[in-house]
C-alpha cells in the first residue's frame, strides 16, 4: 500500500474515531461528513433511510484512487446510524467490525490487494454544541485492526507468512470542530494498554521475523487547520491554502520484542523506555519536529552476534525547526540533540579495556543550535528544490548561529562550550565563498590530560601523538580553575582575524 493510501486510510479512521464536523441535525452531520471526506478526495456512497429520529446509512463505501500505485483504497461500513436524542445532541452508532480494502501496485510492479478489519467494542460517540462549533465526546472498551488478507499477483499469503494486528484498550477522547473555508480541529485522545504485532516470513531466507510492541498508555493531542479541499501529495499548495498542524504523541511503558529465526540463524532482542513523546509542527512558515525518551534500554543476542549487546540511555532527545517558505527576512531555525547517560555492559567494555583503565561512568553527548536564516526557495516546491539540489540556486542566507549547552562527557573527561556568530552574506571572499563570520566560542575541557594518559597506557594512543596533542593544547588553551582543566576562547573579529585567547593565529 502506498504512502498516499496509508495517509488517506489513517484520515478515514481518525474521522470515524473522532467524528466529523456536524450540526445538531442527523442529516447535517451526514452531509458534512460527506463534504469533509470529499475534501480529501474520497468518493462517498451509501443508502439513506430516515426512520423516526434515526438516519441510517447502509452499504456505506468511501474510496479514493491512488494514481501513483495504479490502485485505490476503500473503507466499507455495513451500517451507520445518526440518532437525534431530542436534546440538541446526536449519537453516532457504528458496526463493531468495519472492513477495509486496498488495491495497488507493489514496488516491483506486482499487483497487490488486501483487506483489513477495523473493530470497536462498545463504542459510544455523542455530538453536541452549535452548528459552527461542534464537540464530539467518545469512548470505547477496545479498538483494533487486523490484516485479514494480502494477495500478491493473485496469490494469497497464508496467515503464517504474514500477520499484522493492533489492539488498544480504554479509548477516550474529545474533538472540537469548527467548519468553514478553513476547518479548525482541536483533538485529545487517550488509550490504555496498547499492543501491535508484525510477523512475516522472509521469502529469500525463509526466516521468521517477529515484532511485538506494547505500551502501557498512549496520549495524543493536536490542533489542525484544514482547507475545504487539498491534496496531501501537493504539500506546497496545501500550505498556501492554510493547512497547519501542531500535535504531540506521548506514551509510557513501551517495550518491543523482536526475533529473526531461521536457516540456522537466530537473533533475539528487546528494547524498552519508561516515557516517550514525539511532536510535530507544520505551517506555511516552518516545519518542526521534537522527541524525547527516558529510561531507554536495548539488548540483542544470537548466533550472528559475537557477544550480547546491552545498552541503556537515561535520556534521548532531539528538536529541529526549519523555515519552509521563501522570505525577504530571516527566520528562526534550531537543532538540538541529547544522548544522555549512556551505559553498556562490562562484556562490551572488556573488548577494548579488559584492565578497566578507563572510568566507566555514563557518557553524554548534547548540544543546542539556534539561529537565523533567510530561505531563498520554497522548501516543498519540487521545481525549486530540484534547482537547489542541482546547484542551480542557493538554498539560504545564513545570518546568525548560537551554540548552547555543548557537552561531551565520557571516560572521565568532559568538554563544554557555548558561542555566538553572525554572518555577512555580502562578503563571500574572506572565507573562500562562505559568508564572513564574526563572533566567538568559549570551550572548556576537564580531564583531557588524564584521558590521554590512560589511552597511552592502554596502547590506543601512541606516546608521540599524545605529546603533539599536549603541545597544541598548550598553544591554544590556558589553565582553568580546577585540576586538569583547560579553557579557550576562539574568536573571529570584524577584520576577519582568527584569535585564540586574544592571540591572533590567522
Amino acid at each position: 500500500m502506498s504512502v498516499r493510501s496509508a495517509i488517506f486510510g489513517t484520515t478515514s479512521l481518525v474521522f470515524i474515531a473522532t467524528g466529523a464536523s456536524a450540526d445538531v441535525s442527523a442529516n447535517d452531520i451526514w452531509t458534512d461528513w460527506q463534504n469533509y471526506m470529499a475534501g480529501f478526495g474520497y468518493s462517498v456512497d451509501g443508502t439513506e433511510t430516515m426512520s423516526g429520529n434515526t438516519l441510517n446509512i447502509s452499504n456505506l463505501k468511501m474510496s479514493i484512487p491512488v494514481p501513483e500505485a495504479d490502485g485505490n483504497f476503500e473503507l466499507s461500513l455495513d451500517s451507520v446510524d445518526f440518532v437525534e436524542n431530542g436534546d440538541g445532541t446526536v449519537n453516532l452508532v457504528f458496526s463493531e467490525t468495519m472492513p477495509m480494502s486496498f488495491v495497488a501496485l507493489g514496488p516491483e510492479g506486482d499487483a497487490v490487494s488486501g483487506s483489513l478489519d477495523y473493530t470497536m467494542s462498545n463504542m459510544e460517540m455523542r455530538a453536541s454544541g452549535e452548528p459552527d462549533k461542534v464537540q464530539y465526546d467518545y469512548s470505547a472498551d477496545q479498538i483494533g485492526m487486523t490484516l485479514t488478507e494480502l494477495v500478491i499477483d493473485d496469490e494469497a499469503l497464508s496467515s503464517d507468512a504474514l500477520e499484522v494486528s493492533f489492539t488498544s484498550n480504554g479509548l477516550s477522547g474529545q474533538s472540537i470542530m469548527e467548519p468553514g473555508a478553513l476547518r479548525k480541529i482541536v483533538q485529545t485522545m487517550a488509550l490504555g494498554a496498547t499492543q501491535y504485532k508484525v510477523a512475516f516470513v522472509d521469502p529469500e531466507s525463509d526466516a521468521k521475523v517477529n515484532f511485538d510492541v506494547s505500551m502501557a498508555s498512549v496520549n495524543m493531542q493536536g490542533d489542525s487547520v484544514l482547507p475545504i479541499s487539498f491534496d496531501p501529495e501537493n504539500v506546497q499548495a496545501a500550505l498556501e491554502s492554510g493547512f497547519a498542524v501542531d500535535g504531540t504523541l506521548s506514551y509510557t511503558g513501551s517495550k518491543t520484542d523482536f526475533s529473526i529465526i531461521g536457516g540456522g540463524d537466530e537473533i533475539i532482542g528487546s528494547s524498552s523506555s519508561e516515557t516517550a513523546s514525539i511532536g510535530v509542527t507544520m505551517n506555511k512558515d516552518a516545519l518542526g519536529y521534537s522527541g524525547s525518551s527516558t529510561g531507554v534500554s536495548f539488548n540483542m543476542n544470537g548466533n550472528q552476534v559475537p557477544l550480547p549487546i546491552v545498552a541503556g540511555l537515561g535520556q534521548i532527545a532531539f528538536n529541529m525547526l526549519i523555515p519552509v517558505a521563501k522570505s525577504e527576512t530571516p527566520s528562526d531555525f534550531a537543532l538540538g540533540v541529547t544522548l544522555g547517560d549512556f551505559v553498556t555492559s562490562d562484556q562490551l567494555w572488556s573488548m577494548f579495556d579488559p584492565a578497566k583503565v578507563l572510568p566507566r561512568d555514563p557518557a553524554t553527548i548534547s548540544f543546542d543550535l539556534i539561529g537565523k536564516a533567510k530561505l531563498l526557495f520554497d522548501f516543498f516546491d519540487p521545481t525549486q528544490m530540484a534547482a537547489v539540489e542541482n546547484g542551480e540556486a542557493m538554498p539560504a542566507d545564513l545570518n546568525a548561529v548560537t551554540l548552547r549547552n555543548l557537552r561531551v562527557a565520557a571516560a572521565g573527561a568532559e568538554l563544554t562550550g557555548t558561542g555566538d556568530f553572525t554572518f555577512d552574506n555580502n562578503d563571500l571572499e574572506s572565507f573562500g565563498g562562505f559568508p564572513k563570520p564574526t563572533g566567538g566560542i568559549d570551550v572548556g575541557l576537564v580531564g583531557g590530560n588524564g584521558l590521554m594518559d590512560k589511552l597511552v597506557q592502554m596502547g590506543l594512543l601512541p606516546q608521540e601523538q599524545a605529546m603533539g596533542a599536549r603541545m597544541m593544547m598548550g598553544l591554544f588553551t590556558r589553565p582553568g580553575e580546577g585540576p586538569d582543566s583547560l579553557t579557550t576562547k576562539l574568536e573571529i573579529n570584524e577584520q576577519g582575524h582568527i584569535l585564540a585567547n586574544g592571540q591572533r593565529i590567522q
